[in-house]
This record gives C-alpha cells, sequence and structure tokens, in this order.
C-alpha cells in the first residue's frame, strides 16, 4: 500500500541520516582510550571536560579535518593535569596524565587542554620552529577558554601577565626575535620562548583586523582547504596568505627571523598598549 510505501521509505531515509552523521563525526571526532583506568564517576567527569574542551577548540579553529585520538592516564598529582603532549605521525594524537581526584570545575579551569588541541591546527613542524607551534597553542589557549567561558579576565590581560616577565629579556636582546626563541628552548626556558611565540600572534591578530577578518575565521578555512597538505612552516605561511589574497604571515615570519628582539618588543602591539613610552 502507498502508506506503507511511504513509511518504509522514511525508515529508511532515517536509517541513511544516522549512518551517515556517524561517518561525518567518525571523520573528524573524538576518540578515548585508557578510559578503564578509572571509576564511572570519573570517567564521566573527565569525559565531560575533554569534549568540552575539544569541541571549543573545534568552534574557534576547526572543525579539524582528521579523528583526534585521546590517551589518558592516572598520575598522583598537585593539579588536574600534571603532564600532556601531543604525537602526530600517523594519527593525530594527544596523551594526558590527569589526577582524577580533582573537581570537574578544576579541569575546565586548567588551560591544559585547550593547549594540546589548539597544537592540532597547525600540522607537525620540524623543530627548529617549535617556537611557532608553542607560541601559536599558548595564545590560542586563552581564545579557546574564553569560548567555553572559562577566564574570570579578557585573554589580552592574560597574555600581558604572561609578557610582563619577558619584557626585561627582550628588551636587552639584539638577537632576531625568533633565534632568541630558539636558544630559550635549548637552555629550557620554555615559558619564556612560548609566551615569546606568541608574540607573533598577538601581532598577527592586529593586522588581520585590518583585513576584516581574525585569526580564528582564517584557521577555520585553513582546516578545509590547506591543513592536511602543509608540512612545513614555509608552506604554512604561505597558505595563510593565499586564503587572505595578501602578504600577512610571509612578510611577519621574516621580520621575526630577521629583527632584533628588542626592536620587535619596543614596536609591538603588546608593548605599545601598556607603555607610557611613545615610540615614533
Amino acid at each position: 500500500m502507498p502508506h506503507s510505501n511511504f513509511w518504509s521509505g522514511m525508515r529508511l531515509f532515517g536509517v541513511l541520516f544516522v549512518l551517515l552523521s556517524g561517518f561525518a563525526s567518525a571523520q573528524n571526532g573524538m576518540q578515548l582510550h585508557g578510559m578503564d583506568a578509572f571509576s564511572e564517576a570519573e570517567q564521566h567527569k573527565l569525559k565531560l571536560w575533554l569534549q568540552q574542551s575539544f569541541d571549543a577548540t573545534n568552534q574557534v579553529l576547526g572543525p579539524f579535518p582528521f579523528v583526534t585520538q585521546v590517551y589518558l592516564t592516572a598520575r598522583s598529582a598537585s593539579e588536574p593535569v600534571p603532564w600532556a603532549y601531543t604525537k602526530r605521525m600517523k594519527q593525530q594524537q594527544v596523551f594526558f596524565e590527569v589526577d582524577a581526584r580533582f573537581e570537574l570545575s578544576q579541569f575546565q579551569q586548567d588551560w591544559t587542554a585547550a593547549h594540546e588541541f589548539s597544537h592540532l591546527a597547525l600540522p607537525l613542524l620540524d623543530r627548529e620552529d617549535m617556537w611557532f607551534a608553542e607560541g601559536f597553542a599558548s595564545y590560542m589557549q586563552y581564545q579557546v577558554m574564553q569560548q567555553q567561558q572559562q577566564l574570570a579576565d579578557h585573554p589580552d590581560v592574560l597574555y600581558q601577565q604572561k609578557l610582563q616577565p619577558l619584557a626585561t629579556l627582550l628588551q636587552a636582546s639584539q638577537l632576531p626575535l625568533a633565534t632568541q626563541l630558539k636558544l630559550w628552548l635549548q637552555q629550557r626556558r620554555y615559558k619564556a620562548a612560548y609566551w615569546g611565540g606568541a608574540l607573533f600572534f598577538i601581532e598577527a591578530e592586529q593586522l588581520l583586523k585590518r583585513q576584516g577578518t581574525s585569526l580564528s575565521e582564517l584557521m577555520q578555512r585553513y582546516q578545509q582547504q590547506n591543513r592536511l597538505s602543509d608540512q612545513q612552516l614555509e608552506q604554512l605561511v604561505r597558505s595563510l596568505d593565499s586564503l587572505l589574497k595578501t602578504a600577512v604571515f610571509v612578510p611577519l615570519l621574516s621580520k621575526y627571523q630577521q629583527q632584533p628582539s628588542q626592536h620587535i618588543w619596543l614596536h609591538h602591539p603588546a608593548y605599545l598598549a601598556y607603555s607610557d613610552i611613545t615610540v615614533p
């Protein structure tokens, strides 16, 4: 009967919709590993924390064009997430060591997941370009946490707090800023290198605003067009400029590779915004 055929067709459509939806989410979702080490209540808390951070990262930077594999291990510590890192060869993997005794709110206010998930928006760069990758993740972590409404202050206030301890170091350095950041990494002065690298993206954000866009909007476009093809920093910045149809990232990278740290800092938006000194 026609009525029966109609409902059979609707059921078939429903099955196809579910299958296609599952296929789409499987292409760019998150898979969790190691949950068996935690109690049922702890699993619920950790899943909620990770899903919220992952979703916020995708809203700011994505969606990512791949499945993210997340691995959890238990560790007693004085903070919710004492250690985390990414591995990105054949798969996009993020590893978290967590102390599940902490409350959900403490996990949500921790920056680690936002930082590590932000790394995935860029290709795996060469070790010598670690300053760029870590600067990006450090800058984006507060953008992601703002998306989650987990910040007590505006990201600009937090950036300034992180940069204040670097001011004297930057002002005293005549090395090109990229060279200085690489040196700090070699010396294991990670905070200085990471937040010094964030200067690049604070300045890039200002330049993008003049173009009527933002780093978030640009990175969302990048995920869908160039993320899986680029492998080197030079390819990455060329791709970003190609998407913009104007030169922003290539000349900015050249500036950070060539100009002295002191000069970049004294003319940087982060310095000028909080300084009483007028730089001609």
